[in-house]
């Protein structure tokens, strides 16, 4: 298991897919089973030995709130940048390998375990197809290193998974990234750029229960199929 203790999390984006339904809060402060996604996630990265976490936050940060385990940094320009300007903000506070995480996703802790169980130093999770909608598909060599990522699966030459959005990034492709122009979306433009330079090892975990917020449907995903999901799992592991 890797020795990294570090993470950073994106939740600096407004939702305004989901503004009708969620109109006071980030979508990383709705709460799924009873614990808001960015509690759940800050909780499963502390109980694996991820000491400093990072949330880079923007839309109504008030809304966060402490969190123990956390600390927060804000990116005044949330509004005018792109993920990659919010993740610039975050490497402000962390030195060395860290994982970088979506913060309006709901997954199974197995998803943390899968990434730093790989030994490569810079790791993209896929998952198997979640018929979820919006999602971006994940296009690899023959060696499973991206390629490219697009939302449109015509413009990629084959499909390896979906996306999920957790990360295993190293140093030298922390600098990459930060050199990029914070308008633009540290995956499909970030990453993929910086890959013919620092080669992206692709985990892909067919079988993951997991979801994102980004509109009404996901929420209805996330509530009746990935939340049952993750409950039953965790009950059976506090039964085993």
């Amino acid at each position: 298991m890797s020795r990294l203790d570090q993470a950073i999390v994106l939740a600096a984006g407004a939702g305004t897919r989901l503004r009708e339904i969620v109109p006071d809060r980030p979508k990383a402060c709705v709460a799924i089973g009873g614990e808001r996604l960015i509690d759940r996630s800050v909780r499963l990265l502390r109980e694996r030995g991820i000491r400093h976490v990072v949330v880079v936050t923007g839309y109504r940060a008030a809304a966060f709130g402490p969190i123990r385990g956390a600390t927060f940094v804000e990116n005044p320009a949330w509004a005018t940048t792109g993920t990659l300007g919010s993740y610039q903000r975050g490497l402000d506070q962390v030195t060395g390998p860290h994982l970088l995480l979506e913060g309006d996703l709901l997954y199974d802790g197995a998803a943390l375990d899968r990434v730093l169980g790989e030994k490569a130093p810079r790791v993209l999770l896929a998952s198997g197809p979640t018929g979820a909608g919006d999602e971006v598909w994940v296009e690899t060599d023959g060696q499973r290193h991206l390629r490219g990522l697009s939302k449109d699966r015509a413009r990629l030459a084959s499909v390896f998974g979906e996306l999920v959005g957790i990360h295993k990034i190293d140093e030298p492709l922390a600098r990459f990234l930060r050199s990029g122009d914070p308008a633009a979306c540290y995956e499909t433009d970030g990453l993929v750029e910086a890959a013919p330079h620092h080669a992206v090892r692709v985990h892909l975990a067919p079988d993951l229960a997991w979801g994102e917020l980004d509109d009404q449907a996901h929420l209805r995903r996330l509530q009746d199929q990935v939340w049952p999901q993750l409950a039953a799992r965790e009950r059976a592991a506090l039964g085993a």
